[in-house]
């Protein structure tokens, strides 16, 4: 009899269960109820003699209902259009390659490695823009950072409509969904700083729900750069501006459905 777990039990990550879903919604020809989408991640589990257990469907289930849809992956639940249907980004999300990056371990000074596009992170980013769209109401904002390969340092860049008083005229910002303990590396802390200087910004933001190091700290502060660092001092800015506060998580709680199964 194969041993029952969730998907994380076996060692796939949220992410991974997000793409194997995705992909079977496309095969299905763009849009799938969520009793398919298990079926999925059981073959995974099945070629490892494993099968899914109830928490591990209601973990899918908060993968499908707020990850995806909150990194724009599937369109919201919408009871006249049964089941999850994907989004352009979703399968380009889907069919690409699993990329990875480097990022440094503030405790250890470790290199360890995180992938570089994830559906958390994009959700996250999302969640940026919308508190970058409050914070600054007065700017037009550009989301770039959705192809990785191409956004050169910058995941958002914010141009000031019309003359507000001392305002920056443009503004960069970089979004990184990262451990608490964990921050870029050397290199991506770079190409961030070349990326708003190579555009002539005016002013520069990095977010992040991990750390810098030290130097970075030092050389942010030398070089003007507004750092939101950590996820309390994100929260404590949503709050301060009326957002509700970013729960994603891989560990979703016990037994969590999130929004309607979508058929």
């Amino acid at each position: 009899m194969p041993q029952i777990v969730t998907g994380s039990d076996a060692g796939l990550s949220g992410n991974e269960q997000i793409r194997l879903a995705l992909r079977e919604i496309i095969r299905r020809d763009g849009s799938a109820p969520m009793g398919a989408l298990y079926e999925p991640v059981e073959r995974a589990l099945a070629a490892r003699g494993l099968s899914l257990s109830e928490q591990g469907k209601a973990s899918l289930r908060f993968f499908i209902n707020k990850v995806a849809v909150e990194a724009g992956y599937v369109d919201p639940h919408d009871p006249s259009r049964p089941g999850w249907h994907v989004t352009a980004t979703g399968r380009a999300f889907a069919e690409a390659e699993e990329e990875h990056e480097r990022a440094i371990d503030v405790e250890t000074g470790a290199e360890t490695t995180v992938p570089s596009a994830s559906a958390f992170g994009d959700a996250f980013e999302l969640y940026v823009l919308r508190l970058l769209r409050i914070v600054y109401p007065h700017y037009a904002w550009y989301h770039q950072g959705r192809n990785k390969r191409q956004e050169r340092g910058v995941d958002f860049v914010g141009n000031r409509l019309g003359d507000v008083g001392s305002e920056p005229g443009s503004i960069g910002v970089q979004v990184k969904f990262h451990k608490a303990t964990n921050a870029p590396t050397n290199e991506e802390w770079l190409k961030f700083l070349a990326g708003c200087f190579a555009r002539r910004l005016h002013s520069a933001v990095f977010v992040t729900t991990g750390r810098l190091t030290g130097e970075q700290r030092r050389e942010a502060q030398e070089a003007k750069v507004i750092v939101i660092e950590g996820r309390e001092e994100v929260d404590r800015i949503a709050i301060r501006h009326g957002l509700e506060l970013f729960d994603l998580s891989e560990n979703p709680p016990a037994f969590a459905d999130g929004a309607p199964s979508a058929g």
